[in-house]
């Protein structure tokens, strides 16, 4: 049976929060809002339906794929949302792929049903309800909405689908999966390949860099003397240095790791100078471009180059 439309959600999680920070749905000139006369809602789109819901009526139908009841009345009101051309929008919920929604309203089962208005959550079915009573209570729901001002429509254009991502060359992908295995030696052959293949090929170059970095790491049995040793030691120890900026690059201090490198550059020459320099480039690389650190330690670098 139905149960009476109501203020207020049985049991629900209070959605004032989430429903107060989303920014209601423009109607365009014509009245209409965009998107789709039925949608899939998770956790993602959530706040999005609830900014529909400002616009005009949205309806959730909670179901689960081993419930007959639950399936059948989805179906229902997915034809009832498309006689009614963007008059409300259908949302389906799978309880089973997004339970935090189901949770978020407090359901004790399903088949069940949920109006939102205004971003206020409104019970309608708890329960498999008899076919006549489900088109007279959603005629309700318009009625109350328009009791509201809610006079927008639909403008049933679907969901733009996010971009397939790009099929990774065949190297630069095993080497993917390489690392995914923990297998550096395959990885390191795959990306120097795919390198190759590409000199340009940005990705395999940093994943590159990461794997050398890992198998350097993983030489120095016990880093807590590597870093005594590298204090001790003159910054003219390039190799000492070297590992040093490896360690702490890893352990996430790239600040440190530059700096140490920079220093280094600053008091040698030649063939020491430059393999400093490859070395801190590499590990820039690492870390990327978007870190400020990176930004700081190229400028400190060419001051140390041509002072």
């Amino acid at each position: 049976m139905t149960q009476p439309l109501a203020s207020s959600m049985y049991g629900a999680v209070d959605l004032s929060g989430l429903a107060q920070s989303a920014s209601p749905a423009q109607a365009g000139p014509d009245g209409t809002v965009p998107g789709p006369y039925v949608l899939d809602v998770n956790q993602d789109n959530l706040r999005g339906v609830l900014e529909t819901s400002g616009q005009l009526p949205v309806v959730l139908s909670f179901y689960a794929e081993q419930s007959e009841a639950s399936v059948k009345l989805t179906s229902q009101l997915e034809a009832l949302a498309g006689e009614a051309r963007g008059h409300f929008q259908l949302g389906k919920v799978d309880v089973g792929a997004s339970p935090e929604v189901a949770q978020a309203f407090g359901l004790q089962g399903v088949p069940a049903a949920v109006a939102l208005i205004q971003g206020q959550p409104v019970p309608l079915f708890q329960g498999s309800p008899d076919d006549s009573e489900i088109a007279p209570l959603i005629n309700r729901v318009l009625e109350t909405a328009a009791q509201y001002g809610m006079t927008a429509v639909l403008s049933g254009d679907e969901e733009p689908e996010e971009p397939a991502a790009p099929a990774r060359p065949p190297h630069q992908a095993a080497g993917f999966d390489a690392v995914d295995a923990g297998d550096l030696e395959t990885a390191k052959a795959e990306f120097t390949q795919a390198l190759k293949d590409n000199p340009g090929d940005e990705e395999s170059q940093k994943m590159l860099a990461q794997v050398e970095l890992v198998e350097r790491v993983r030489e120095v049995t016990d880093p807590v003397a590597l870093m005594q040793q590298a204090q001790a030691a003159g910054l003219d120890d390039v190799p000492t240095q070297l590992s040093a900026a490896d360690v702490e690059c890893y352990n996430r201090r790239p600040e440190a790791a530059f700096q140490r490198l920079i220093d280094v550059i600053s008091v040698t020459s030649g063939q020491d100078r430059e393999t400093a320099r490859k070395r801190l480039l590499e590990l820039f690389e690492i870390v990327g471009s978007d870190n400020p650190a990176v930004g700081q330690a190229r400028k400190a670098l060419a001051m140390a180059l041509f002072s």
